[in-house]
Formats: C-alpha cells, sequence, structure tokens
C-alpha cells in the first residue's frame, strides 16, 4: 500500500453511491477495507467512515490523524494546524455526540487508538493540537494519556496551553524518576536493615547500649555530633533505644552494618537473639494514657525531633501509616514513611504545643 496506484486498486467494489471519489482516497493515503466505505491509512493505520458528499480526505486525515507521518510529509504542519484549528471543541463535540445521540443508527468514524486506548473519547482526547505538540516533543504517549486523564477528572475539561501540559509532564516524569529511584534503593536494601525496619518496636525495648553505639556510628561518620548529643540526651534508654533505631532506618545499609558490628561487640547476647535465634519480641508494657500527664508530656518532648533533620520538630502526620516522625520541611522530600517504608497517600500537619 506505499504507492498511490496500489491503494487505488483496493477500490474496485467501492459503492458508487459514496460521494467521495477513491482517486482522492487513495492520494490521501487510504486504501479501501472492502466493507461499507471504511477506508484506513496505510502509514498511521487510522481509520474513517461514513463519507458524506463534499468532504475533503486530506481534512478528514489532518482532522482525526494530526500526527501521520504521510500527512505531514505531503501536506506539512501548516495545513495540519489550520486544519485542527477549525476543531477547537473536537473532544466536546464527541463527549456530547455519545452522551446525547440524536440517531441511535448513527456511526462515528473509526478512531485511530493507540495501545489501550479502546473508547473514541480516549483517542479524540489525544488528538487535540495541544496534545499532540507535547507528543511531537517526544513526550511518551502513555504518560501523555495519563495526564490528560487528570486534568479532566480533576478539572473537567483538557489542556487549553501547551506549556501547561508540558509543565505537568515534565513533574510526572520526575515522580516516575524518583518512584524508579526508591525502588531501586529498596531492592539494595541489605538484610541488616530490612531486618531493623521488621523489629524496631521490639528492639526499641531490648537494647540497652546505645551510648557506645552511637558512638560507633559517629566515628563512623553516620550522624554527626548534634544527632549524636540529640539523642544521647534523652531521659531514658527505651526513648534513646527508639530514637537511635529510627535514626539507623533513615541512614540506610551503611548505618545498619556499623549497627550490626557494634552490637556484636557490646551486647553479644542481643546480637545473637536479633540476627542469629531472630526470636527477638515486642511486649507491650505500660499504657502510656495511665501515666501523668507531665510525665506524658515529658516523653512526647523528647519524641519530638525530626528523624531526617534531627534538628525540627516533628510536624507531620503520615497517612494511612500514621507515623509522625518528620517535620514540615522534610516531609515533601520523601515519598515513602522512613520508618515502615509505607508509600504516603497523603500528609496531615500537626501542631504540638
Amino acid at each position: 500500500m506505499q504507492t498511490q496506484a496500489a491503494r487505488f486498486r483496493t477500490f474496485c467494489n467501492w459503492p458508487s453511491s459514496v460521494g467521495v471519489h477513491p482517486k482522492q482516497l487513495a492520494s490521501a493515503g487510504f486504501y479501501y477495507m472492502g466493507h461499507n466505505d471504511d477506508v484506513k491509512c496505510f502509514c498511521c493505520d487510522g481509520g474513517l467512515r461514513c463519507w458524506e458528499s463534499g468532504d475533503d480526505p486530506w481534512v478528514q486525515h489532518a482532522k482525526w490523524f494530526p500526527r501521520c507521518e504521510y500527512l505531514i510529509r505531503v501536506k506539512g504542519q501548516e495545513f495540519i494546524s489550520r486544519v485542527q484549528a477549525s476543531y477547537p471543541h473536537l473532544l466536546e463535540q464527541l463527549l456530547s455526540t455519545s452522551e446525547n445521540p440524536e440517531d441511535e443508527n448513527a456511526e462515528l468514524p473509526i478512531i485511530h487508538y493507540g495501545p489501550g486506548e479502546n473508547h473514541s473519547e480516549d483517542a479524540v482526547m489525544m488528538n487535540t493540537p495541544v496534545v499532540t505538540a507535547a507528543l511531537d516533543m517526544g513526550f511518551s504517549r502513555r504518560l501523555v494519556k495519563q495526564t490528560v486523564q487528570s486534568k479532566i477528572l480533576t478539572t473537567g475539561e483538557n489542556y487549553k496551553i501547551v506549556s501547561d501540559l508540558v509543565l505537568d509532564l515534565l513533574y510526572a516524569e520526575d515522580e516516575i524518576r524518583e518512584e524508579e529511584k526508591e525502588r531501586a534503593t529498596e531492592e539494595e536494601e541489605s538484610d541488616d536493615l530490612s531486618y531493623l525496619r521488621k523489629n524496631r518496636m521490639a528492639l526499641s525495648q531490648h537494647l540497652t547500649c546505645v551510648v557506645p553505639i552511637l558512638d560507633s556510628l559517629l566515628m563512623a561518620g553516620v550522624i554527626h555530633e548534634q544527632e549524636h548529643d540529640i539523642i544521647r540526651l534523652k531521659t531514658q534508654t527505651t526513648l534513646q533505644a527508639r530514637e537511635l533505631i529510627d535514626t539507623i532506618i533513615v541512614k540506610g545499609n551503611f548505618a545498619a552494618t556499623i549497627f550490626r558490628n557494634s552490637l556484636q561487640e557490646n551486647d553479644p547476647t542481643l546480637y545473637k537473639r536479633l540476627f542469629v535465634q531472630q526470636d527477638i519480641k515486642y511486649v507491650p508494657t505500660e499504657n502510656v494514657s495511665d501515666l501523668p500527664i507531665e510525665e506524658q508530656l515529658r516523653r512526647l518532648q523528647e519524641e519530638r525531633t525530626c528523624k531526617v533533620c534531627m534538628d525540627k520538630e516533628v510536624s507531620i502526620v503520615f497517612i494511612p501509616c500514621g507515623h509522625l516522625v518528620v517535620c514540615k520541611d522534610c516531609a515533601p522530600s520523601l515519598r515513602k514513611c522512613p520508618i515502615c517504608r509505607g508509600t504516603i497517600k497523603g500528609t496531615v500537619r500537626t501542631f504540638l504545643s
């Protein structure tokens, strides 16, 4: 079907009642599919039907399939842009037609679908001048489609300005890159770090050699002096242990390795229970709500340091895990909770007094 002559030969049984000449259709890149008045483009595979007298195949080609390479090569981008500008409300017209059909037997044109596009609305929303411009810039069709669908769902209308769509696409690409980096980080997570995360609460009950481990982390350059002092100045060993473990989890694999080596040196029994026998268990003890208000406030005050910057107060609760472990400045950079690695679906600002 590469040549006009080959395409023209497919029209031998073209219905004489159709008011568009086969030579016009073949010239515009279409060949006859042998059924009713259905035709397809040999290049972009876009199909059209329901031809009316006076229809210009080139105009219809540019209207529905503006990215066709054959169309661009023969007619030029200026012609295509002019045609597209003549149909600024193509998506709205199609949606209106599908929701309020005047003739139940009326047939819509065949639309060229991208992979996974099985609704005419999908194809039309992907063929607006703004969306086409973004696709021509090299953005993936899948990403553009997801972004456009999100826009229509949230605002009720498609993009009207190319720059708005491009900005959202760039943001979406950044999000994807961050997710890929996080997945890679999780895949590289050591067994030590994974086990610390899993046994965080139990370990905070049993760990007593906090200061020697803190010193080891400081000497290895995993934490700085301010972080070291903040944890060391906690009034209870369990609070020290919890802060230490949370800090190690946030710092990553190297911190977990230093912790393991230091624990083996300073508390061989706990080391064996944690890493060899793996029988360490969390045992619920006192109910904090039964403590005097003064004691509750004191403990809360000691747990208020952001686990990421180790400087500002925690103020953001992650949804759905419920962890309150970071400040408002560190929260925006996180996609997953640094404690449980659960995906952050939302956040709630808290104000501690």
